[in-house]
């Protein structure tokens, strides 16, 4: 089965950067054999070229085994959209029986100051993502890490734009740290390395970033700690809704999905046969709120006494078909089916955002250099000492952390550089005793 991908993006302004005039349309272009044209009308970032669409996942979908009966892959992309060349509309997929979006009722137009839009002008991707703190916000993680060879996105570059409620202008506020390229210090994920196929990572798929102003003026959204059973009571008493930016939705107006369901089996699996396609699948969640594209990011919500609550971040779609095999060849493959959407439960990264919330993140290379040198001592670290912050040093602090209890983050905060060089300090039988001398960590950084 072969399929082309298709690519749309939004041309938007001239290439300076300013806005167009308040009623000027949009090109929308897509890559496919014939190319079409239609025209939207919107207003969304200051730049030259917006895509309509976030990490569109590879539509040529392979099998993780050829001798199952089904194959299950995962869209990190949540709610694929696709263009109908035909007839030139936008058919979302990940939309179950009758379309229940719509716009946000007036009892949670809160919602539309305390949820924006993350934005990449390099790489033209657009995510949902919502605020947890004045100046913290939530996202999925593969809006910040890409699915091919899992290379990394200009994270410097991430523009984060939320409605002020003043006028109707918007906010737009950058990461935290991004004039000096440390962009990636500030931000704790449950994964970069986002596995598609089983064990499938969705469960993962979740990151907190810190602002470098806080943009969240009118409020964040409450993140709380929920079990499965009582999440599954909220969904009968219908209090399970979900709210997001849609590629396809009203201009790019939020959309409110209505109440949805949240249950462990879907479309005729059992969860004993779901959960095998899944990393750590205590942390997930199976929901059926109607999703497109861009909506990756986007708060799974439970009303409360206080309000809606943050109980889960939509990161994708489960999708499954099955694979006749004949004489150890494959002679068929039906067309994929979407079995539910997936989302992250808050128990996964709740613990994270409140130490995000508390870190004294360090600025300083000099700093940085005597943090890997201490890690290096103790056999964590195993890179050059040179200060920058990356993938080596951020595996060797969850290597430490994870061989001292710690919860484990990655982050290059203060408090583990003071800890680190109390040890440094103390004779080496009490450190040799304390379990840190000279016996070999565990799990060293490679």
């Amino acid at each position: 089965m072969t399929f082309r991908p298709i690519l749309p993006a939004f041309v938007f302004g001239d290439r300076k950067g300013r806005l167009p005039p308040k009623h000027k349309n949009l090109n929308f272009r897509t890559n496919i054999a014939i190319r079409r044209q239609r025209q939207f009308s919107t207003k969304l970032f200051p730049g030259s070229v917006i895509p309509a669409l976030l990490l569109l996942p590879a539509l040529l979908l392979p099998d993780y085994c050829r001798s199952q009966p089904f194959s299950s892959v995962f869209s990190p992309a949540s709610g694929p959209g696709i263009i109908k060349h035909r007839n030139r509309l936008l058919v979302p997929v990940a939309v179950f029986g009758r379309d229940q979006r719509r716009r946000l009722p007036k009892s949670y137009k809160k919602l539309d100051q305390q949820i924006g839009l993350l934005h990449n002008p390099r790489t033209n991707t657009l995510c949902t993502a919502f605020c947890v703190a004045p100046d913290m916000i939530a996202t999925a993680s593969h809006c910040l890490f890409t699915h091919r060879k899992n290379r990394k996105l200009h994270l410097s570059s991430l523009l984060f734009r939320l409605k002020s409620g003043k006028k109707n202008r918007p906010v737009y506020s950058r990461m935290a740290g991004y004039r000096s390229g440390h962009t990636r210090r500030y931000i704790i994920t449950g994964t970069s390395k986002l596995h598609r196929k089983p064990p499938i990572g969705a469960a993962r798929d979740w990151a907190i970033i810190r602002l470098d102003k806080p943009a969240c003026r009118n409020g964040w959204l409450k993140t709380v700690k929920l079990s499965y059973p009582k999440l599954q009571q909220a969904s009968k008493q219908k209090k399970l809704f979900q709210v997001a930016y849609h590629m396809d939705f009203r201009n790019w107006q939020i959309a409110y999905s209505g109440s949805c369901p949240v249950r462990r089996d879907f479309g005729g699996l059992s969860w004993r046969s779901i959960k095998k396609h899944f990393a750590s699948p205590d942390a997930l969640v199976l929901h059926r709120c109607d999703t497109a594209e861009a909506s990756s990011g986007s708060p799974l919500l439970m009303e409360s006494k206080a309000g809606p609550v943050v109980v889960g971040i939509n990161v994708g779609t489960y999708q499954q078909r099955e694979t006749i095999v004949k004489n150890g060849r494959v002679i068929r493959r039906t067309k994929f089916r979407t079995i539910a959407n997936t989302a992250v439960s808050s128990n996964a990264f709740l613990p994270k955002l409140r130490l995000l919330k508390q870190a004294r993140i360090l600025r300083n290379s000099s700093d940085i250099r005597k943090l890997q040198r201490y890690l290096h001592d103790r056999r964590y670290y195993r890179g050059a000492i040179d200060g920058i912050y990356g993938a080596r040093t951020e595996s060797a602090i969850k290597a430490y952390e994870r061989a001292t209890a710690h919860p484990v983050t990655g982050l290059a905060s203060r408090n583990l550089l003071d800890e680190l060089e109390n040890r440094n300090a103390m004779p080496i039988s009490i450190r040799t005793s304390a379990g840190h001398g000279s016996s070999p960590p565990v799990s060293p950084a490679r």
